[in-house]
């Protein structure tokens, strides 16, 4: 459902997007950018490095409940 690209960076595809995004959103708010592509996965980006932890650690629990 997802492919992480680095630390601070991971790929989520269209029919996990939406629990990613309520997720994530909610905990990090704007720390957080999305950057859809049509009929390509959406980026999802921390840009916030202070809040790197929580991203990564949110990122692990998400991926686990996949």
């Amino acid at each position: 459902m997802c492919e992480v690209i680095d630390e601070r960076s991971v790929s989520v595809c269209d029919s996990a997007i939406d629990r990613y995004r309520v997720a994530m959103g909610d905990l990090l708010g704007t720390a957080v950018s999305f950057t859809h592509v049509d009929h390509q996965p959406t980026l999802i980006e921390c840009r916030d490095q202070s809040r790197l932890p929580e991203f990564q650690n949110l990122l692990r629990q998400l991926m686990q409940a996949s």
